[in-house]
C-alpha cells in the first residue's frame, strides 16, 4: 500500500502520531484556538492548548472530541489536517491511518473520523478499539484464545474490555474518567475552600498529589487560586489524602462498570482474568493508588502499564509493522468512496 503509515491515538486531550520506523513523531493537545472576527485559526495544538482559561472575548478555543467521538466535524479537520500536512511534508501519496476509538462507538461516529481524516488528507483509514491497541502496546499478546481485561482510563471516556483472539468478546465505555476527577477536583475546591480554580491549575494539584488510595506519608503543597467570595487571589493548602475522599465517587462509577462487564463474561475467560489479572492503560491509570484501590475491591491483581498514556499510540505502531495480522480479523481499511457501505 503506497504512502506512509501512521498510527493514530485520538483523544479528547491529546492526539499522538507514530510512524513506522520511527517511534511516536507527535504528541499534542487536541485544540485549535478561533479569531471570532475572521473565523480563522489562530493555534493549534499544544500551541492552542496553552491558551486555556486564558483566553481575550476575541478568542475561542474548541476541543473536538468530547467522550470519545468527534463533536465538532470542521474543528477535527482542520487539527488533522495541520498535523498530516506537519508529519508527511511533501510526500507524493496521502498516507494511510489507523485510528483508535472507544470501542462502543457506532458505525456513524467511525464514519464522522474516517470523512474527518479523509478531509484532512488521509488516503485510506482504519478505525480499532483503544482496548486492542492499548493492550498491545503494553506488550501483551491476544491473538491466542485466552482472555484479557484490559481496562484504558482516558480524559474522556474509560473503556473496559475482554479481548481474546484479537477481538473484543465484551466491553463498555463510559464517560467517566481523567476529566471526571478534574471536576471532582474543582467542585471540591468551590464548595469546602471556597475558591476557584482553573483547570490547568487542578490538573497540576491531580498529577502531583491525586490519590485513589491512601499515602503511608502524607504529602501536601501550596497552590494559588481565586477567592468565591471576594473573587481576590488566596493561596490555599491541598493534602494528597484528601484527594482519596474526592475522587471516591468518579471511582466507585468505573468499578460498577467493570463489573457489569464481568457479569457479561463468560466463565472460561473470566477465570482467565482471575489468574492473569486487569491491566490498566491510559493517562488516567496513572492516579496514584488507583490499581490497588481496584485490586482490593475487586479480588483480583491489577496492574498499571508502563508508560500507561502512550499504550494506544505504541499499539496502533504494533498493527502497522502486523498489517497481515489486522486483516486476518477482518479489519480493513476505509476510504471515502466506501464510506457509505461501511456506515450502513
Amino acid at each position: 500500500m503506497p504512502g506512509l503509515n501512521i498510527g493514530i491515538d485520538l483523544g479528547t486531550e491529546s492526539i499522538k502520531f507514530f510512524a513506522q520506523k520511527k517511534g511516536i513523531i507527535l504528541s499534542e493537545q487536541t485544540a485549535i484556538c478561533y479569531d471570532n472576527y475572521s473565523g480563522k485559526a489562530v493555534a493549534i495544538g499544544n500551541a492552542a492548548g496553552e491558551m486555556l482559561d486564558r483566553l481575550p472575548d476575541s478568542l475561542t478555543l474548541k476541543r473536538p472530541v468530547e467522550g470519545g467521538v468527534v463533536s465538532d466535524f470542521t474543528a477535527m479537520t482542520e487539527i488533522l489536517s495541520h498535523f498530516i500536512k506537519k508529519v508527511c511534508k511533501n510526500r507524493i501519496f496521502r498516507p494511510n491511518l489507523i485510528i483508535s476509538a472507544p470501542c462502543c462507538v457506532t458505525s456513524l461516529e467511525k464514519k464522522t473520523v474516517i470523512e474527518a481524516a479523509c478531509t484532512a488528507g488521509a488516503g485510506r483509514v482504519h478505525i480499532t478499539d483503544e482496548p486492542i491497541v492499548s493492550a498491545l502496546g503494553a506488550g501483551l499478546s491476544i491473538e491466542h484464545p485466552h482472555g484479557t481485561m484490559v481496562i484504558d482510563i482516558g480524559a474522556g471516556t474509560t473503556d473496559i474490555a475482554v479481548i481474546t483472539m484479537g477481538t473484543v468478546a465484551c466491553s463498555s465505555s463510559i464517560k467517566t474518567a481523567g476529566n471526571s476527577f478534574d471536576e471532582a477536583l474543582g467542585n471540591y475546591l468551590k464548595r469546602d475552600k471556597d475558591i476557584v480554580a482553573g483547570i490547568p491549575t487542578i490538573k497540576k494539584i491531580k498529577h502531583s498529589l491525586g490519590s485513589a488510595y491512601k499515602r503511608e506519608e502524607e504529602i501536601e503543597a501550596l497552590f494559588s487560586g481565586k477567592d468565591y467570595i471576594t473573587s481576590l487571589p488566596r493561596p490555599f493548602l491541598i493534602k494528597a489524602n484528601d484527594t482519596v475522599k474526592i475522587f471516591k465517587e468518579p471511582i466507585d462509577i468505573i468499578f460498577t462498570a467493570i463489573l457489569d462487564v464481568m457479569e457479561q463474561t463468560p466463565p472460561e475467560l473470566y477465570s482467565d482474568i482471575c489468574n492473569e489479572g486487569i491491566l490498566l492503560t491510559g493517562g488516567g491509570a496513572k492516579l496514584y493508588g488507583l490499581d490497588r484501590e481496584l485490586s482490593e475491591r475487586l479480588g483480583i491483581k491489577v496492574t498499571c502499564a508502563a508508560d500507561s498514556e502512550n499504550c494506544a499510540a505504541k499499539g496502533a505502531g504494533y498493527i502497522l509493522k502486523n498489517m497481515k495480522k489486522l486483516e486476518d480479523n477482518g479489519y480493513s481499511f476505509r476510504s471515502r468512496e466506501n464510506m457509505l457501505m461501511f456506515a450502513e
